[in-house]
């Protein structure tokens, strides 16, 4: 799929233009349908913050970045979800937190035929009559990963919990389903991580060049005749693939992960193996963090997956 990508500063001329008439004037030949639909999915940039609201405007010297692919355009976007009320787990002073099921990215990719979770937030706004909400997305979770995902419709509160992020205030829980037997109650992981390397999408421990990571883990319970285990994760830092990658270095690969822990012989029981070839088994089960300054801190929990919880039973009644 080819992909057009293109950059522009702002002249005179087209300063306090609105950002979809801005794109018609630079792309005589697109529609002003395809025009909304490089915005809808996430391909135009000002001053490097992606911009979806075609009524925005464009000032003199801002550098406007557009990617889109017309064979993506030419497709009707997979519906694949939709937000209902049972998804918002939060919203109020200005944040949303909703569950992302497994499969959803939680932005735009370059196959802007896909479905992820910025639009379904932006199609609920629109619904609940707040198109005109600006909308930030505060966090990232991978596309096979579930649970809480943040966004603010401030950019004051975006700051506000992003400084948390940043200064680790944030408690964050994640649940995982492992191949394998913890050999102790709790135990931990700490090593430097590469980047996501562009050719396999993977990340790996590194001695030096990488950034610092560290997770503990809890057992919350070991079913011995499965050889599998359910771990609670609590991240201390938020680096890409940061728990799949440490529970890989401890001999426990997640259930289902298709990138990791293949090098890890461990037998999979068919039944179980059968619902994990869906996607892997790691859920952002809860989040505790402050809203706003001078509110009381929350906590947000997130009910797993179907997948996640057919499996469970499958262990518990085993």
């Amino acid at each position: 799929m080819s992909l057009t990508r293109k950059e522009f500063v702002v002249k005179s001329d087209q300063a306090e233009m609105r950002v979809d008439l801005f794109l018609a004037s630079i792309f005589p030949d697109l529609s002003r349908r395809k025009v909304r639909q490089i915005l809808d999915v996430g391909g135009c940039y000002v001053n490097n913050k992606r911009m979806h609201i075609a009524s925005r405007l464009v000032h003199l010297g801002d550098k406007v970045r557009v990617e889109f692919s017309l064979e993506g355009l030419k497709k009707s976007r997979q519906k694949t979800f939709e937000l209902t009320a049972q998804e918002i787990l939060y919203d109020a002073h200005n944040v949303i937190a909703i569950n992302k099921p497994p499969g959803l990215p939680s932005q735009a990719t370059r196959d802007q035929d896909i479905m992820h979770a910025e639009v379904c937030v932006r199609e609920w706004l629109k619904k609940s009559g707040r198109a005109n909400e600006k909308l930030n997305l505060l966090h990232r979770l991978d596309k096979e990963t579930s649970g809480i995902l943040l966004f603010s419709s401030n950019n004051n509160t975006a700051t506000w919990i992003t400084d948390q992020f940043r200064q680790r205030s944030l408690s964050k829980t994640y649940w995982a389903i492992c191949r394998g037997l913890p050999k102790t109650k709790k135990f931990e992981q700490e090593c430097y991580l590469s980047e996501i390397d562009k050719k396999t999408g993977m990340v790996r421990p590194v001695q030096c060049g990488g950034k610092s990571s560290r997770t503990t883990f809890e057992e919350r319970a070991a079913y011995r005749d499965s050889d599998l285990s359910w771990i609670q994760c609590y991240p201390e830092t938020g680096r890409s693939h940061q728990i799949r990658v440490h529970l890989e270095m401890l001999g426990l690969p997640i259930l289902g992960d298709k990138r990791y822990g293949h090098s890890i012989k461990i037998k999979v029981r068919d039944d179980v193996a059968a619902i994990a070839a869906n996607h892997h088994l790691l859920h952002a089960r809860s989040l505790e963090f402050c809203p706003a300054p001078n509110v009381p801190a929350i906590k947000i929990e997130a009910p797993p997956p179907p997948n996640f919880e057919a499996i469970l039973k499958l262990l518990q009644t085993s």
